[in-house]
């Protein structure tokens, strides 16, 4: 047979980047791809003895599962989710997308024709935060505020790097120009651990774990006593600043030293060298100044440095992303929807579901306890994402029914009663639209192996089981793509069929186009003050609060869980809990480990390497001490994605953010034995 040549993508991560993969038939001969560890698996994760390719259910978490035809599992499915949908309503079975996010639009779609506003993502606890929160400060059309961050711009004078760790995180990892540039361009990075890029940066600002809020202000405190602002630009384009004005005075160097721990003179020095040094760029993660109790309103409080010192829209700072490319939404309308019903966290976080478009998934646990989620159609859903993950275990286990679509057993998996396998990014196609402007037709390169099926193409089989075809193009995958490219003015014909990618032509829109069209708020400015926030009933200011648990806020839990734990970390060989059933992947990292100051384990007779019982007042968990000065003392850093050592189990969910709903995975308290030492018994099991 001949060999074929296909032009794909990785989705070992959601970068996608461009790979060349060759085959003869069912058999893939090679792949080039880019230097990166993660694509290194993708085969394995084809091929791997472990993976389940055949369709399965039971008839209760306790019997036996049976084999059974892809077909015969959808229509059970089907059944099952009408049977719920006649018994309590459309509104008691939530839709649940986790990893991939190729098929996210069907899904919405898929349960907004079912009857269901229960759409829900992981952007609960990711993106969806630092999208609402720029969205209410500055306007949709700085988006995530995230992508613009991370672009190099030579006009650049000083880069203030909030919690990114792009050795681990970016490609090109140790490359990345963030860690290249840092020795010649004034580089500030804030960050609990001392990284790479924060050993090479001009100033490191290593605060406590939840009080980036605090740092923020005391930032702002320092700029504005000195007359370091942007005073012509905040005359003009500034809603509530002289009430933020009155607020920051408070945070003195002083003050913000002790809150975070960092030395007053650094948090000077840092101030006046992003404020001094225009144009300068904030850069920042997705999640790290967000996974609070009180992340919404830190992070708004960092946004708010950049218009402090004029740095917005321009060459060099930090510029809008709304001319970036879109795909068409292929959801039904908003009349459509706004019908349906409150989405799942309407009542409690009225913002953030309103601005991003969907539910609230951190309180399903909630919802299905009251009675009010009888069922649950997930596709890639992760039981671990959650804070106090144990509770979403029960009450997912007590579903009337519960389906999940992997390429694994996983912990999630372990709880339903319907299994769909799930096709690898090798075996299904997929239309890529990139903000950049790259629009791709990603074909199959092989066909899946047993009764494995893409994640679009479930959908549009359950849709059809459903009766909903007619609301799925009568079954044409094709025809659907055909609705996504109207956004960018192409057609599906238009796409090479072997894969190679077409390139929209995205033009930097001119500069300061506030002085043309304002800002996307209420009030057309830059809003110090939230007039959507305070219309909900929050605080408009950004206003910083103490983590849920802290030595502070909580002195009473510190005596006895006194060290700070932040989680989350990146590793460039996983992503997220995806990889650990590949050899090639886990050879490289075989066990959790737990970051630890060598100060805080010699008092804890804890050695390199030593197996430490790290608990909260939730539960505990086991892991690997790893001994190093990464760490500041009193800091922990324990890595999540691991089903023997589910971190999140320790996590509270009594206090979500208020305005997101986001989980406190970065900022909480904890205690670490050495396995074999005095107290390692302590709180060994988790609460229940």
């Amino acid at each position: 047979m001949r060999n074929n040549t296909t032009h794909s993508t990785c989705y070992m991560c959601t970068e996608d980047c461009p790979i060349t993969v060759l085959s003869d038939g069912e058999d893939i001969l090679s792949i080039q791809h880019p230097d990166c560890v993660r694509a290194e698996g993708m085969l394995e994760q084809r091929t791997s003895r472990l993976r389940q390719v055949n369709a399965r259910i039971r008839s209760s978490l306790q019997d036996p599962w049976r084999e059974v035809s892809r077909g015969q599992a959808v229509s059970a499915t089907a059944r099952a989710l009408l049977e719920v949908r006649e018994r309590y309503g459309a509104q008691a079975v939530a839709f649940v997308a986790g990893f991939t996010k190729e098929a996210r639009p069907y899904l919405q779609r898929l349960a907004h024709c079912f009857g269901s506003s229960h759409y829900l993502t992981e952007s609960s606890c990711c993106f969806g935060s630092c999208f609402v929160a720029a969205s209410v400060t500055l306007g949709k059309e700085y988006d995530y505020f995230l992508g613009p961050s991370r672009t190099r711009y030579s006009a650049t004078r000083c880069r203030l790097v909030w919690s990114t760790n792009p050795t681990e995180s970016r490609l090109p990892y140790d490359k990345h120009h963030l860690i290249t540039d840092a020795s010649e361009w004034a580089t500030i990075v804030v960050d609990p651990r001392r990284t790479p890029l924060a050993e090479a940066a001009r100033i490191h600002l290593q605060l406590r774990p939840g009080t980036d809020g605090a740092l923020a202000l005391g930032m702002a405190q320092v700029i504005l006593e000195e007359g370091l602002e942007d005073k012509e630009f905040l005359r003009s384009y500034a809603h509530g600043l002289d009430a933020y004005q009155r607020y920051v005075r408070g945070f003195t160097p002083d003050k913000t030293a002790r809150i975070t721990g960092i030395p007053p003179e650094r948090i000077v020095a840092a101030a006046r060298l992003y404020a001094t040094s225009r144009p300068a760029q904030i850069t920042i993660s997705a999640c790290a100044t967000t996974h609070h109790s009180n992340g919404f309103q830190n992070h708004r409080a960092i946004l708010l440095l950049a218009a402090l010192c004029g740095n917005l829209d321009i060459e060099g700072g930090n510029r809008p992303w709304g001319h970036r490319c879109r795909e068409a939404s292929v959801d039904l309308s908003a009349e459509e929807v706004a019908s349906l019903g409150p989405p799942l966290g309407a009542q409690k976080h009225p913002v953030f579901v309103e601005h991003q478009g969907e539910g609230q998934a951190m309180l399903l646990a909630e919802a299905i306890e009251s009675g009010d989620v009888r069922a649950v159609f997930s596709i890639g859903m992760n039981v671990m994402m959650w804070p106090n993950s144990h509770r979403l275990r029960k009450a997912l286990g007590s579903l009337e029914f519960f389906s999940v679509c992997d390429f694994f057993e996983t912990p999630t998996g372990d709880l339903a009663t319907t299994f769909l396998p799930a096709a690898t990014h090798l075996e299904r196609q997929a239309l890529i639209v990139s903000g950049s402007g790259r629009v791709q037709y990603r074909p199959a390169a092989v066909a899946p192996l047993g009764d494995a099926m893409g994640d679009t193409e479930l959908i549009f089989e359950m849709a059809g089981a459903l009766g909903m075809d007619g609301h799925f193009w009568g079954g044409d995958i094709h025809a659907s793509f055909d609705a996504r490219l109207a956004g960018v003015g192409l057609s599906f014909e238009s796409l090479p069929a072997s894969g190679e990618p077409l390139f929209v032509d995205i033009r930097e829109p001119e500069e300061r186009g506030y002085l043309r069209n304002g800002f996307g708020t209420p009030t057309g400015k830059v809003e110090f003050v939230s007039t959507i926030l305070e219309d909900a009933g929050h605080e408009g200011l950004p206003l910083y609060r103490e983590p849920y648990w802290s030595p502070v806020s909580t002195p009473g839990v510190a005596e006895d869980y006194p060290l700070v734990l932040t989680s989350g970390g990146r590793s460039k060989n996983y992503t997220h809990s995806q990889g650990r059933q590949l050899e090639t992947l886990r050879s490289r990292e075989p066990k959790p480990r737990l970051q630890m100051n060598p100060s805080d384990a010699e008092v804890r007779s804890i050695g390199d390497g030593d197996e430490v019982r790290l608990s909260s007042p939730l539960g505990a968990i086991t892991l690997q001490a790893w001994i190093t000065d990464v760490m500041p003392p009193g800091v922990v850093s324990a890595p999540h994605g691991w089903a023997d050592a589910d971190v999140n189990l320790l996590i509270p969910d009594a206090e979500l953010d208020p305005i997101s709903g986001f989980p406190p995975f970065r900022s909480s308290l904890c205690q670490v034995h050495r396995l074999d030492g005095p107290g390692s018994s302590k709180d060994g099991t988790h609460h229940e």
